[in-house]
This record gives structure tokens, sequence and C-alpha cells, in this order.
């Protein structure tokens, strides 16, 4: 079976839904070929489409099953499905059944609701999916996965002190990675939570957005000035660098109209690490984190939970390594990459032997 992968996200940029295209389309133990074009925003698909659907029409014939790997780009899909007859299969992440633009939401709809099937990454983007008019009998929960790097160097705190220019080896250090938007709930846990760590702590915050002056701003106000550190874009290496250094992840998302997580891959990420994640019990992240498997769950703006359970692991190094070693163990073996990689093929194959 011949497979043609459709992807608007896909390395070098860096993101979630681009590290998903990477490794579904590098674990597909499938004849296969990639049509590529890395853009952002999902309006963004006005002028991307029709150099995708060029491309994709030409090579389109040779392929038993077309797959796109996010909803958005549901009308080149719908168009290719109707000018070559092929079956085309999709994956539905969350934001695109949400996010808001003119036009926008009834274009994407109706032309998922002509596809032949939809994956969708968490039980939330399911529950969108149906709620837009996705039958149940062409639709599948398929979550996320998650590679482990066994070759890279580990790193030690020294080496996280040697980077930040300061001495982090007394401190409790935190560390929160992804696009800085108001969903994420940085801006709120810094001034909600972080006042009220009365033990020595450093937060720092990898990534950027147009929260980052609000952000700022709240750093600014807080009487924890000068233990929060924004790091901006960092590159892979530096990431890991992080994810084995610091003694926990925090992922403090907060609920916001229009604007969902659909999954929550970091926050696997770094359970793989082997570091201790607190993380809002909300959306597509509770089908990343397992509350006492991988992670610990907190009710959204939960600011008394976030900090119970930050004040237990500060001071129970014992229950932290123990939590950090579960949480490896069981990502590893529930979101391995492999394992996803053969239930995609699966859907695959039922949607063109039937």
């Amino acid at each position: 079976m011949k497979v043609l992968f459709i992807t608007r996200k896909y390395p070098p940029r860096i993101g979630g839904m681009e590290l998903f295209s990477y490794e579904l389309y590098r674990h597909l133990s499938l004849d296969k070929e990639i049509v590529v074009s890395s853009q952002g925003r999902p309006i963004e698909i006005i002028w991307l489409a029709p150099w995708l659907l060029f491309r994709s029409l030409v090579k389109a014939p040779k392929f038993d099953v077309i797959y796109l790997a996010d909803g958005v780009l549901a009308p080149v899909g719908w168009i290719l499905k109707k000018l070559t007859g092929r079956p085309v299969v999709t994956t539905v992440h969350g934001l695109e059944l949400t996010f808001k633009f003119p036009g926008y939401q009834n274009l994407i709809k109706r032309c998922l609701a002509k596809l032949d099937y939809v994956i969708c990454v968490s039980d939330n983007s399911l529950e969108l999916a149906r709620q837009s008019g996705i039958k149940s009998s062409r639709s599948v929960k398929i979550t996320n996965g998650i590679s482990i790097n066994l070759s890279r160097k580990k790193v030690t705190r020294q080496d996280l002190s040697d980077y930040l220019g300061q001495d982090t080896k007394e401190a409790f250090v935190m560390l929160t990675i992804g696009r800085q938007v108001k969903r994420k709930g940085i801006e709120w846990f810094i001034r909600e939570v972080c006042p009220h760590l009365d033990f020595p702590w450093v937060y720092c915050l990898a990534g950027q957005g147009p929260e980052r002056e609000a952000i700022n701003q709240a750093i600014s106000e807080t009487s924890a000035q000068g233990s929060i550190i924004q790091l901006g874009k960092i590159s892979e290496t530096d990431k890991d660098l992080f994810l084995d250094a610091s003694d926990c992840f925090i992922m403090p998302n907060i609920r916001m109209p229009n604007d969902v997580e659909g999954f929550g891959l970091v926050a696997l990420e770094a359970a793989t690490h082997g570091l201790a994640v607190i993380a809002s019990r909300l959306e597509g992240i509770t089908d990343a984190i397992k509350h006492d498997q991988n992670g610990s769950l907190v009710d959204q703006g939960d600011a008394q939970g976030f900090i119970h359970n930050i004040d237990k692991l500060y001071h129970n190094k014992d229950y932290r390594t123990r939590l950090g070693n579960q949480a490896r163990e069981y990502t590893s073996k529930e979101y391995n990459w492999t394992m996803i990689a053969e239930k995609y093929t699966e859907v695959f194959k039922s949607i063109v032997n039937n």
C-alpha cells in the first residue's frame, strides 16, 4: 500500500505539530512520499492551498490513500478526493475546529465531513469533531506518540547553572516550554502560584509568542522578580539540557474561548526525560498525562493545587525521583511511536480495503 503524506508543519520549524508530522512519517512502515510546505497559522492555508494542491495532484494517482497531517488541510483533501477518487484520511488536533475567522469554520467543517476518515489525537478533539458533524463510524482517537533519544549526552545541574550564568544547586528548578499564548497559563501561574512558593526556586520559560510582554509585566510586578528567566527560543540540544537538569515540568493551562490544547506533546517529552510533570486537568492534556502514572493533574485555575504539588516535590526528593522514573517508564510503554504508527497503518488499510 502506498500513502501520500501531506503536511504544512514539518521541521526545520519547531513545534508540537511539526514533531508529530516528522515522527509519524518516519515510523510509518509503508511505501510513502511526503509533500511539505511548512507554514504557521491556520489562515495561511488561503495562499498555501493552491501550491499544495498542485504538487499533490500530480503525485496522487500513484498512491492508494492520501493522508493530511492536520484538519486545516481538509479543503485540499476534499478537492483531491473529488479529482482523483483516492480515499483521504486526516488527523484533527483540536484548534482546527475552534479557530475563529470569517468563513473558516464553515469551510473546514464542511470539508472534513466529506473526507473518508478523521483521526483525533485526544478525547477532547474527538468530541469537537463529532460536535462538528463527523460521524462516529468515520472517526477514532489515536493519541500522539513520543520517541526517546537514548544516545543523547546526559547533563548535570552544573551544566544548567553554567548555561544560565547563576548557581542553581540549591534551587528547585521549574520549567515550561511552549508558545507563549494566553491558554498556556504562564502569566496566571507567575501571578497566582510563584509568589507563594516559600523555598529557593527558579522558573525557566522557553518559547516565544504574543503573551511575552504580558508575562514580562507579570514578572516585574511579583515578589518573585529575578527567579523567573525568559529563555526565548531554544535549540533542541538546549531543550534536552533543561529537560534533563530541571526538577519539575509545569503546564499550567487555563481555559480560553476558541483556543484549545489539542494534546500536550511537550509534557510527554518531559516525562520521557524522567521529569516530574504537573499539568492542568484540561482538554487534550488529559490524554497525554495520566494522573499518578506519568504526572500529576491539577484542576485548571487551582493555584493551591499547584502550590501543594510543587511543595511536595521540593520537600521529598525520593518521591520526586520515583515519580520521574515511573513517568519515563509509563510514557515509553504507552506512547511508543512504533505502536502509534501501526494504528495509523491499520486505519489506512481498512479504508483502502473498504
